[in-house]
């Protein structure tokens, strides 16, 4: 048998050499991109959600602002004010019919029919701050919610498109600002603007009208 020469087995040497991934290297590239992914997947990809939160969140401050300065622009009661010169609050004697103005009761807080139409309130004709008691926002959205759909959100703050987003207000009397219902008339209501944005957090703003 021909003998090999020096380069001819340093040639053979060399392709004995060359091997692939054996069972064990591969399962550890395995166990790494494993590793690897639930990193990424727990840490990394939730944190381009949690980057949109303070966008709702400096929205939904916007909107409870606005919503509060406007209902706070109303009056205190529908029946405030009967003689349109500010000097008969609501559960007080008029002076020039001598009877008691009462105030409206507390299970009867919400809009008049008079600014009802359809079921949703006609804003320009809300008078007083319990008119707005209800959900703003979509049918769909306001199916989610334990208040009965009053208007949209574009309605209240005109010119505006909020995805994903709605409010609920309530409006109830209480005495002595504790921030529960006295379910009886009173000189303080609460007014609370619930703004929910769906995942990106719920958002509360309190404000309190007085009958002056």
């Amino acid at each position: 048998m021909e003998q090999l020469t020096a380069p001819m087995k340093r040639s053979m040497q060399k392709i004995s050499v060359q091997k692939g991934f054996t069972l064990i290297e591969g399962i550890v590239a395995i166990v790494i991109m494993g590793i690897a992914m639930v990193t990424l997947t727990s840490f990394l990809f939730p944190q381009a959600e949690r980057s949109a939160i303070p966008h709702y969140q400096a929205r939904s401050a916007a909107i409870g602002h606005a919503m509060l300065n406007e209902i706070l622009s109303r009056q205190f009661d529908s029946a405030s004010d009967p003689n349109g010169d500010s000097v008969v609050r609501c559960g007080e004697t008029n002076p020039r019919t001598e009877l008691v103005v009462d105030c409206t009761v507390a299970n009867s807080l919400g809009g008049e029919s008079r600014e009802v139409t359809g079921g949703l309130l006609n804003i320009a004709l809300a008078d007083d701050v319990d008119d707005f008691i209800g959900c703003w926002g979509t049918q769909a959205q306001c199916n989610k919610s334990d208040f009965t759909r009053v208007g949209e959100l574009t309605d209240f703050i005109p010119g505006s498109d909020y995805q994903n987003i709605w409010a609920e207000v309530n409006v109830f009397y209480d005495d002595g600002f504790t921030g529960t219902d006295a379910e009886a008339v009173t000189n303080h209501k609460r007014i609370s603007v619930h703004v929910r944005t769906t995942r990106y957090g719920d958002y509360e703003f309190i404000a309190y009208r007085s009958n002056y």
